[in-house]
C-alpha cells in the first residue's frame, strides 16, 4: 500500500500538545506516533477518529495535508491612513519590519489545486479610520506568477500586486499597453493618492498576481498563521 503524508504533525503543533502526551493518550509508543506522522505507518479510519478526540478536531482534518502558504508580505497602515505594500523578499537590510512583520506560513482550510501566497494587512492599534475592517485580515494571491516571473490575464483590469521592474511592488488593477508595458491603476482612496501614485503608466512588470480572496477574522474561519518568530 502507498503510505501518503498525513496532517497529524501540523494539528499536534495547532493544539499545544507535545508529541508524547498525544503517543500517552492514544496508547502507543513515540516512535509508532513519528511513523504516523511521517506516512511509515498509514493511518487507518480508527486512528484518525482516535486522535481527532486527543487533538479536538475533525477526522478529516488528521488524515488530508493542506501545504501551508507562505506569507509573501504585508500592507501597512499608518494613522493617517496612508498605506505602503512591503514584501518581504524585496526588503532592505534594514527595513523596519523584519522584526515586527515577520514570514511565516498560513494554513488555508480545505483542499486547494494550485499554490497560493498571503498578504496580511497590518493597522496600528490607535488607526480607527475607514481600513479598520481589514485589521487582522489577510488577501490570498497566486503563488506561480511571482514564482514564473509572468503577468497573467487573470490580473488584467483586476485588483492586484504588481512588480515594477527595478521598482516597488505595488497593488492595483493592471492594464495592457503596446509594447510590453502596463499601467496600474489603483482605486483604494484617490483622495489619500497622488495622481501619480493613482495612476502609473508605462510600467515594465516583472509578475502581476491576482487577489483571489480576502479573510476577515481569520481565525474564525480555521485559518491557522504560523510566524517564523513563533
Amino acid at each position: 500500500m502507498l503510505s501518503m503524508e498525513s496532517n497529524l504533525n501540523h494539528m499536534i503543533l495547532r493544539s499545544g500538545l507535545t508529541k508524547r502526551v498525544v503517543a500517552e493518550e492514544k496508547g502507543i509508543t513515540p516512535e509508532t506516533l513519528s511513523r504516523h506522522i511521517h506516512g511509515k505507518i498509514q493511518l487507518t479510519l480508527n486512528d484518525a477518529e482516535d486522535y481527532s478526540k486527543i487533538l479536538n478536531c475533525t477526522p478529516q482534518e488528521i488524515m488530508f495535508k493542506s501545504n501551508p502558504a507562505p506569507i509573501l508580505g504585508y500592507v501597512h497602515y499608518n494613522k493617517t491612513a496612508e498605506h505602503s505594500v512591503d514584501f518581504i523578499k524585496y526588503r532592505k537590510d534594514k527595513s523596519k519590519y523584519h522584526k515586527t512583520s515577520p514570514g511565516g506560513n498560513v494554513y488555508l482550510p480545505g483542499p486547494i489545486p494550485f499554490e497560493l501566497g498571503i498578504v496580511m494587512f497590518d493597522l496600528p492599534d490607535e488607526y480607527n479610520g475607514p481600513w479598520i475592517d481589514y485589521k487582522d485580515s489577510l488577501s490570498v494571491v497566486q503563488l506561480d506568477p511571482i514564482k514564473n516571473n509572468v503577468v497573467p490575464t487573470e490580473t488584467i483590469q483586476q485588483a492586484s500586486y504588481a512588480k515594477i521592474t527595478n521598482g516597488e511592488v505595488v497593488y492595483g488593477h493592471v492594464y495592457p499597453e503596446p509594447g510590453s508595458t502596463y499601467t496600474v491603476y489603483n482605486p483604494w482612496r484617490q483622495d489619500l493618492l497622488s495622481k501619480e501614485t493613482e495612476m502609473q503608466r508605462g510600467l515594465k512588470l516583472d509578475w502581476a498576481t491576482p487577489i483571489i480572496c480576502t479573510f476577515w477574522q481569520p481565525l474564525l474561519r480555521g485559518i491557522d498563521i504560523i510566524y517564523d518568530n513563533d
